[in-house]
């Protein structure tokens, strides 16, 4: 369930170093407590993704039918109370403040993130965080890359890079999101502006803010503690070294 890659450590980042750590895999969730900034959500999933897997080793022991459906069944029971435990720690998150990182746009400053809201799926669970972009000048948006002027920003097609990070620096995830769409980034365009239309320093790009999934059935989210924004040479370095591409 818990996915794990080489650990990835910047140095001094905003001079452009990134740094390959020896060290491997994910840290351990036990010793989360309620007051990290994801509270005790990753540690549930954490706990769950560790039974589960000394769950599969016993079954491949298990020569007793009656045994193994018990055992199966005891599992499903414990695995839906502890999805609904996060479901309800995730909830009390909202409006939490998440700490943000790295000025490095010329154009575009992050001025705050929050989390939103909790998804609950079958066997996942999503914190959604909500990040504020503001211009630093008057800019004019277009709809996509290719119909704008110099200095024009695309509403499609604009991307911002980040890292998911622990306090140690240490790499959790990578992504990208766009400032002006409230949608997430993949699915359709939802701009609260018009190509064409300016908008003013200061004023954000858009109001409800553009969305960074958590996805804590993924990655250990024990130990997150910010969000790290990127230059795009910084971000495509360490997406090479953490996944080979």
């Amino acid at each position: 369930m818990m996915k794990k890659f080489t650990v990835i450590t910047l140095s001094a980042m905003f001079c452009g170093l990134v740094v390959l750590s020896a060290c491997g895999g994910a840290a351990s969730g036990s010793a989360a407590s309620s007051d990290t900034p994801l509270g005790r959500v990753p540690a549930i999933f954490v706990e769950v993704a560790a039974k589960k897997k000394a769950l599969d080793e016993s079954l491949r022991k298990e020569d007793d039918l009656d045994r193994y459906q018990k055992k199966l069944k005891e599992f499903d029971e414990y695995a839906a109370r502890s999805y609904q435990k996060a479901a309800e720690e995730g909830e009390k998150l909202v409006g939490h403040e998440i700490v943000c990182t790295g000025d490095v746009y010329p154009d575009f400053q992050v001025t705050g993130a929050k989390v939103a809201e909790y998804h609950a799926g079958r066997e996942a669970g999503s914190i959604i965080v909500r990040v504020t972009v503001t211009p630093k000048r008057d800019i004019v948006v277009r709809e996509t890359k290719r119909k704008c002027a110099e200095g024009e920003y695309p509403l499609k097609d604009t991307r911002l890079y980040f890292a998911l990070m622990k306090a140690n620096d240490h790499l959790i995830e990578l992504g990208q999101l766009n400032p002006f769409n409230s949608n997430s980034y993949n699915s359709s365009l939802k701009a609260e502006y018009a190509p064409g239309q300016m908008i003013q320093a200061g004023v954000p790009c858009h109001s409800e803010g553009a969305p960074v999934y958590i996805n804590c059935h993924t990655y250990d989210f024990t130990e997150f503690a910010k969000i790290v924004f990127l230059a795009e040479k910084d971000y495509m370095a360490i997406r090479k070294q953490a996944y080979g591409f």
